[in-house]
């Protein structure tokens, strides 16, 4: 028999709100494979009176190759886009360089001295501070 502090501790981590990222919620959360695990779950669980018929099999197989293939291009546009970046970034080392940035739209001027990947985007280091790319405004040499 479970003791009270166990029945507690399971109820307790029962109740507890989980904290998911934006972009795994969704169709965003879902791979390619938790599709084909679904598939397989549907054609396990069908009405053996009424079992798809090889058109309807066929129709969402392709659309799990298409959705698959979207994933695929939509990581490789990312990296390309991350890499143009990265590229562009790398320009701005050793300019000084004029932005307004944050929500209060702070001007910072300074050199930029290196630049930092974060979450997916390039950011600028300048009087320790990480400034988007988007938020420059002026470039001096």
């Amino acid at each position: 028999m479970a003791s009270t502090s166990e029945i507690n501790a399971q109820l307790a981590a029962q109740t507890q709100i989980k904290v998911v990222d934006k972009s795994k919620t969704g169709f965003n959360g879902l791979s390619s494979q938790d599709f084909l695990k679904l598939l397989i779950t549907q054609l396990q669980n069908q009405d053996p009176s009424n079992p798809l018929d090889s058109d309807q099999l066929l129709n969402q197989i392709s659309q799990l190759r298409a959705l698959q293939a979207n994933l695929e291009l939509e990581d490789s546009l990312k990296g390309l886009t991350l890499g143009q970046q990265l590229s562009s970034a790398t320009s701005f080392i050793g300019k000084t360089i004029t932005a307004v940035t944050g929500t209060n739209q702070t001007t910072v001027q300074g050199v930029v001295d290196s630049v930092v990947v974060d979450s997916g985007k390039a950011f600028l280091n300048v009087n320790n501070q990480q400034i988007p790319l988007t938020d420059v405004t002026d470039i001096a040499p």
